[in-house]
């Protein structure tokens, strides 16, 4: 039986034959029968596979290639399996079929399906890394094809061809490299060790050595701390690259190194990878070792303090409010101290935290508040008495002190400051200057009362002058002054209105006043201001006194 040649036309060609002697001779005679011709109908696939390298190393990629022909008459179905070794992983993404990239497959579990169809070709591309340097220094791979296809008469019929097998062969100076750290999980402050192991599995020597590690983002390396093989090497750091030289076939080089993990940090994650250099078979090559990632433990604590009101007078009551909140998925032990400044006085009983008095609890002296559990809060009030201290300016803080547990059983102390609580104390100043002259007159004379008010404070004020005229004296005119005093003829006041005296503003008015014409001796004296003002919707009254005056009256006689 043969095949009549034609592409994509095949025949089966079948002829049988009878080898016989008759009694007449006894030389053999062969008979031949009709040739039958049976026509073939069906696909014929053939596989072939190939590497882009003969030769790699530890780490190298390589790209494999496989070609389906289908030399048949029928159109075929086909699934490509192509199981890898343990010695190579795939890249993941890098299936291509006919340049087009199959997404998410991987050959080891089969291609997605494709019709072949007669005299046609399939192409598929496929990257892998060496991962591990095999016994045998060999990778052996083979593809499968499974493929089916239907008949004329609507039978579906199976099959399966596999490729070449494909050889690459494993350079052994191919060095290793593995890096490690102490701890699994850190912590703002943390004083982490790393190990950087490189060794040379194979029979050849590596030169040109060259380590360099990556700090993560957020740490900072500490100065003098790198040791190879247990010998200190204060000269070098591990991101600016650690110079091995040459090493031999089974050695292997420990590299240690410390570095801080900084106050701030950006990421729940620290994650580093070293990268080893050398030259073997007149080449750099480059290794990248595992990727070495630790967890950061650090609860979100925040502490916010305000006063109210911000603005007060002296002696008025504010009232503090503190809030401590736990954003974080860790428990936290805390303690909270919150020193007044020294012109603002605690109300003793008035404190309390989430709307439970505590009696006994004083700010200054620190206040327990116990486990604050995760996502958690707590509010916490006080009231304050303000003292004297005009135009003052009282800045406050608290401090909160917490404590956490590691998973690895270590116990962090945080110490946390609030924002400032700025408490303005503020209220009209008002000061009276007064001057009389002359100072010296006699029974019944007369004297000009220079007076100016002015407010120093942070408020206005409505202000009004007392005390204007000694015992038994007169009011007689108003002599000068920006004011106008609007005092009725032959009366003498008891008070004048000055008006409203903004903060930094000054009034001057002089009066004339004609003194008792039975007293003599010396005659002393102040003026006294009484003003209101408002401040927090309250209304306020206060007064404050001149400086004393003096006048000799003397006799009239002498």
């Amino acid at each position: 039986m043969s095949e009549v040649p034609g592409m994509l036309s095949h025949w089966l060609k079948n002829q049988s034959l009878v080898r016989f002697s008759s009694g007449t001779t006894e030389l053999e005679q062969v008979a031949y029968s009709n040739t039958v011709v049976t026509p073939w109908v069906g696909p014929r696939i053939k596989v072939s596979k190939s590497c882009n390298v003969t030769t790699a190393a530890l780490g190298q990629s390589l790209t494999y290639h496989i070609e389906i022909v289908n030399t048949g008459n029928r159109t075929a179905r086909v699934r490509v399996v192509d199981l890898l070794t343990q010695a190579t992983s795939l890249l993941p993404n890098s299936v291509l079929r006919d340049g087009i990239p199959l997404p998410g497959v991987t050959p080891a579990q089969g291609l997605p399906p494709a019709e072949i169809t007669p005299g046609s070709v399939l192409n598929y591309h496929f990257q892998v890394v060496v991962v591990q340097v095999p016994p045998s220094l060999q990778l052996m791979n083979q593809a499968e094809v499974y493929y089916e296809f239907d008949t004329s008469e609507g039978r579906t019929v199976n099959g399966r061809e596999k490729s070449n097998m494909v050889e690459v062969g494993i350079e052994t100076s191919r060095l290793e490299v593995s890096l490690q750290v102490d701890r699994t999980h850190t912590f703002a402050g943390d004083i982490l060790m790393y190990t950087v192991m490189v060794s040379n599995p194979g029979f050849a020597a590596a030169t040109d050595a060259y380590v360099t590690v990556t700090l993560p983002q957020g740490t900072v390396f500490i100065p003098a701390s790198v040791m190879i093989n247990d010998m200190f090497a204060p000269q070098v750091t591990p991101d600016n690259g650690i110079e091995l030289g040459e090493i031999g076939p089974g050695n292997t080089v420990r590299i240690q190194y410390r570095i801080q993990v900084a106050g701030e940090l950006s990421s729940e994650q620290l994650s580093s990878i070293a990268v080893l250099t050398y030259i073997t078979a007149s080449r750099r090559e480059t290794v990248y070792s595992n990727e070495v990632t630790l967890l950061v433990v650090e609860p979100q604590i925040s502490i916010v303090k305000k006063v109210s009101p911000t603005s007060a007078a002296p002696g008025d009551s504010v009232r503090y409010h503190i809030t401590v909140s736990n954003n974080s998925g860790y428990a936290v032990d805390a303690k909270l101290q919150d020193v007044l400044p020294a012109a603002v006085s605690f109300v003793e009983g008035s404190m309390s935290w989430n709307g439970v008095k505590r009696p006994g609890a004083k700010p200054g002296a620190g206040i327990d508040l116990g486990t604050l559990t995760a996502r958690s809060g707590l509010h916490i009030e006080f009231e304050a008495q303000v003292g004297s201290g005009v135009n003052s300016t009282f800045v406050n803080q608290a401090l909160l002190l917490y404590t956490y547990r590691m998973p690895d059983s270590r116990v962090i102390q945080r110490r946390l400051v609030s924002n400032e609580a700025v408490l303005r104390l503020q209220a009209p100043v008002i000061q009276v200057l007064v001057n009389v002259v002359p100072d010296s007159v006699e029974q019944g004379g007369t004297v000009t009362f220079q007076v100016k008010v002015t407010n120093t404070g942070t408020l206005s004020a409505r202000v009004q002058l007392g005390n204007l005229l000694p015992p038994g004296a007169k009011w007689v005119a108003q002599e000068g002054g920006h004011m106008q005093l609007h005092v009725p003829e032959y009366s003498t006041p008891r008070s004048l209105h000055i008006g409203e005296l903004s903060p930094d503003m000054s009034k001057e008015l002089s009066y004339v006043v004609q003194l008792d014409s039975e007293y003599t001796g010396i005659q002393r004296g102040y003026l006294t201001a009484f003003y209101t003002y408002e401040l927090n919707e309250l209304k306020r009254s206060g007064e404050s006194r001149s400086n004393e005056y003096s006048i000799l009256i003397e006799d009239r006689d002498e």
